[in-house]
C-alpha cells in the first residue's frame, strides 16, 4: 500500500472521511470508530491503532467482556503470551486471529465502556492491526503491513478526544525505561569511576575525559532498540529506522520534562 501524509486539520479529516466511504470493503456503522495508525503519518511522539471490522474473526459482546476481564487478571502477573490467550479463546483460528499479549508496560485502554455494544480501544500500534467495535461485535488482529489509512469518527470532537488519548501511548512505552533511569544514580556512577581508577590507574586520565552522558545515552538507545525489536519479533513485524528514531526522540523529550 502506498503511504502518504495527511494533515489532520479540518480539510484533512474531511479527506479521510471521503476516502473511507469510498472503500467498498469497509463496513461502516454510526457506532464504528477508527483511529489512524499515527506513526505511519510521521506524526511525532504519538501512536494509536486502526479500527476496522472487515478482516479477521469477530468477537461477540459476551466474549469481549470475558476477554477484558482476563486481560485485567493476567496483567497482575506482568506477562502473558498472546498464543496462550489465543488458544484459550479461539483454538480453531490461531493463525489468522491472534490476541495481543499483555504486560505491565503494554496496556489495553478502553475509550468507552466495553460492556456497551460499541467500544473503541487503544493499544501499542506496533502490536495491533485491526480493532472493530460496532453492532455488538469486536475484532482484534495483528497487523500484517496492509493497513487502511483512514479515520472514521462521528464528530470532530471525538477525534480530538481519541487523539489526546493516543498521546498516552508514548508514555506507556517508556515506563520501563524511566524505571531504569531512576535506578542509575550519580553516586553509582562516581563509585564506578573510583573503582575503575583503582583497578586501572594507568587509564585514569583517559577515563576522566570520557563523556559519561554520551555513553548513557548510547546505552539507553540500545535498550530502546532491543525492546522494539523484541516486540516486533513477536508478531513477525519489520521495523523501519524512522519509527525507531521517533520512539527515541519521544523518550528523550519525556526525560527532559522529568528533569
Amino acid at each position: 500500500m502506498q503511504q502518504k501524509n495527511i494533515v489532520l486539520d479540518k480539510k484533512g479529516i474531511t479527506q479521510i472521511y471521503q476516502q473511507a466511504f469510498r472503500d467498498d470493503q469497509a463496513a461502516i456503522t454510526k457506532d464504528t470508530k477508527m483511529v489512524i495508525d499515527t506513526h505511519r503519518l510521521n506524526l511525532p511522539d504519538c501512536q494509536a491503532i486502526v479500527l476496522d471490522k472487515v478482516r479477521g474473526a469477530l468477537f461477540t459482546q459476551h466474549s469481549t467482556n470475558s476477554l477484558v476481564k482476563d486481560f485485567v487478571h493476567w496483567q497482575k502477573f506482568n506477562f502473558t503470551s498472546s498464543i496462550f490467550i489465543a488458544r484459550k479463546f479461539y483454538q480453531d483460528s490461531l493463525q489468522r486471529h491472534i490476541i495481543p499479549f499483555v504486560s505491565i508496560d503494554q496496556a489495553l485502554l478502553p475509550l468507552s465502556g466495553y460492556a456497551r455494544s460499541s467500544t473503541s480501544w487503544i493499544m501499542q500500534s506496533n502490536l495491533l492491526g485491526y480493532n472493530c467495535l460496532g453492532n455488538n461485535r469486536i475484532g482484534l488482529q495483528f497487523r500484517r503491513n496492509h493497513l487502511p489509512e483512514y479515520i472514521i469518527l462521528e464528530k470532530e470532537k471525538q477525534f480530538e478526544d481519541v487523539y489526546r488519548l493516543a498521546l498516552m501511548i508514548a508514555d506507556i512505552q517508556i515506563l520501563s525505561l524511566q524505571t531504569l533511569l531512576h535506578g542509575v544514580s550519580k553516586r553509582f556512577i562516581h563509585k564506578l569511576h573510583d573503582e575503575i581508577e583503582r583497578l586501572f590507574p594507568e587509564e585514569t586520565q583517559i577515563l576522566r575525559n570520557l563523556n559519561i552522558q554520551a555513553y548513557m545515552d548510547e546505552f539507553i538507545d540500545q535498550i530502546i532498540e532491543d525492546t522494539l525489536y523484541y516486540d516486533a519479533s513477536l508478531i513477525d513485524e519489520q521495523l523501519d529506522q524512522k519509527y525507531i528514531l521517533q520512539v527515541k526522540q519521544a523518550i528523550r523529550a519525556k526525560q527532559k520534562r522529568l528533569r
